[in-house]
């Protein structure tokens, strides 16, 4: 799919009217063409997604190690231990919203921000799954972090950064967002601008 659909002649007539053509047969021709040339690019949009480029963090410079990534086959979750939720796979999210939040326990920003995840996962848990993926330097606080903090979203240790290598994590928080068809629909989220995202996706 490259993004461009050719609409032939023989699809949507000659646009322009013959000697023959009255004035009203050419406007209605016309208008054919409009119209088939907008349901062709809303078709489009459709495929393409929103546009969230408005929500990533980072300049382009900064931005250029995301590339690599795969965004039609996001990186596998290789994490363990497992709280607040049975053990998952992209795979078998799809379907809804996944949100990767990068996180560490030493990380006093993640820290700062459980509360307003904690409320962001239970307005759109019907729609949205939040996954904290824990860094493995103090990986063995997490359970303890867990419950003096009250997350309530389900958490992972990413054991060996191996996670946060294949999505080029560069700072904590992060956060990605993975369309409910199960893509990449958004690398390095800004961190206040999470909800927006989300909200954009759901349109």
């Amino acid at each position: 799919m490259n993004g461009k659909i050719i609409l032939s002649p023989a699809a949507i007539g000659d646009c322009h009217p013959s000697p023959n053509d009255g004035t009203l047969g050419a406007m209605k021709r016309i208008l054919l063409a409009l119209t088939l040339l907008a349901l062709t690019l809303l078709a489009v949009t459709a495929i393409a997604g929103p546009d969230l480029t408005a929500f990533q963090e980072g300049d382009a410079a900064l931005r250029e190690r995301l590339k690599p990534i795969d965004a039609a086959n996001p990186p596998a979750l290789q994490v363990s231990n497992w709280l607040n939720a049975e053990p998952a796979t992209l795979a078998s999210l799809k379907g809804k919203i996944v949100v990767l939040d990068f996180w560490a326990t030493w990380c006093g920003p993640c820290i700062a921000s459980i509360p307003h995840t904690n409320e962001l996962a239970e307005k759109y848990k019907d729609k949205v799954v939040f996954i904290g993926v824990c860094h493995p330097r103090a990986g063995e606080k997490m359970a303890d972090t867990v419950k003096e903090k009250g997350i309530k979203y389900p958490v992972c240790l990413d054991g060996d950064g191996a996670t946060a290598k294949a999505y080029a994590v560069n700072g904590f928080p992060d956060y990605y967002i993975i369309d409910a068809a199960g893509k990449l629909a958004l690398a390095d989220c800004a961190n206040g601008s999470v909800e927006k995202a989300i909200e954009a996706l759901l349109k």
